[in-house]
């Protein structure tokens, strides 16, 4: 019989999951996704079947879990719950990616309690992380170190057209071939660190280097935030909106180096997108950056040191001529984590928590 599996996730627009269904797909699985509901049973058991074995697929957990009071939190977990037990009493096992681990937004949302991971622990019957940093904090959280794995984050080589030279995207830009050119890019949020990093950039006062900083703002305050640091500073470029997929490669093929200053993080896809382009990456020395990038590919800070990403900078700029070739080597160790490989080892994790 073939297996069937559930994806549940509150995301909207993100290539992860198609790319993993798609390859699923080729591996003989069926998936189904939905978008995250607080009572997802029915969706789970019409896709599946009562009695069936299957695999519900999480790619998001807190949002199940986390409430805007403490009664109405006790009540999503405790729904939450009960279902993952009425699924493991069907033969349907659950699969948590992590892809979301810590607090990202801070006051604004609640850290899962003790009590709340020690129950959990008992219903997911698998734990996929993207690294081996993330593998052994869940590990030790959960108490399951028999049910944790690292599979990489698959790459997203040839999922965004990229078709036009860095000489006519920096064109497109107006942006000075001979320029060295930093890039942030994506959402904008507070813990990503980019009024930071724009900070630093300042602070620099670099001949012929850019910063550009292209998406959207997420959070109050943040958009007059960006425009009152870039007043003034022709070197930096802001594009404060919502980047469509077919412009992506405009910004990546512009860049020299992509900057990943986040504060708070488990996972980035922004790092991986930048070495499928084959740039060069800044990222804090730590976590998942320290376990996927190295420093052929990657000018890596100590994220403790208030000095930290600019230094980083420096150390680009003077090391600009080696910046090409730093991108290629992202570029070949992105080629390592295709999507074939990922579905495979996934498939392998989905036979794991049924054979238990």
């Amino acid at each position: 019989m073939t297996l069937r599996v559930v994806f549940l996730s509150d995301w909207l627009g993100n290539p992860y999951k198609r790319l993993l269904a798609d390859h699923l797909n080729q591996e003989g699985i069926e998936v189904k996704e939905y978008f995250r509901r607080n009572f997802f049973l029915p969706e789970v058991f019409q896709f599946i079947g009562v009695g069936n074995p299957g695999i519900l697929h999480l790619h998001t957990l807190h949002p199940f879990l986390l409430g805007r009071n403490p009664l109405f939190q006790l009540l999503k977990i405790l729904l939450f719950i009960s279902q993952l037990f009425i699924l493991k009493l069907s033969g349907i096992s659950t699969v948590w990616t992590v892809h979301e681990w810590s607090n990202k937004l801070g006051s604004n949302r609640h850290d899962l309690s003790p009590k709340t991971i020690k129950v959990l622990s008992r219903f997911i019957n698998g734990f996929i992380t993207h690294c081996p940093s993330t593998q052994a904090e869940i590990a030790a959280s959960f108490a399951v170190p028999d049910r944790v794995c690292t599979i990489p984050h698959g790459n997203y080589i040839g999922t965004y057209e990229n078709t036009i030279s860095p000489a006519q995207a920096r064109a497109e830009l107006g942006i000075p071939a001979a320029d060295l050119t930093f890039l942030l890019f994506g959402s904008i949020y507070y813990y990503k660190g980019y009024l930071e990093a724009i900070d630093a950039f300042q602070q620099i006062h670099p001949d012929r280097v850019r910063l550009i900083v292209a998406g959207n703002p997420q959070e109050a305050g943040l958009h007059e935030k960006l425009l009152a640091r870039a007043q003034e500073n022709d070197a930096i470029q802001l594009i404060l909106k919502r980047i469509p997929d077919d412009e992506i490669q405009l910004y990546m093929n512009a860049a020299d180096c992509v900057i990943v200053p986040y504060k708070v993080f488990t996972t980035s896809g922004i790092a991986i997108l930048a070495m499928s382009f084959g740039r060069a990456c800044i990222a804090p020395n730590v976590g998942f950056f320290s376990d996927m990038l190295d420093e052929s590919g990657s000018f890596l800070y100590d994220a403790d040191h208030s000095d930290g990403i600019r230094h980083a900078m420096k150390v680009a700029i003077e090391q600009r001529n080696q910046i090409a070739a730093m991108g290629d080597h992202n570029l070949a160790l992105a080629k390592q984590w295709n999507w074939n490989f990922v579905a495979k080892e996934t498939v392998n994790v989905y036979r794991k928590c049924l054979d238990h």
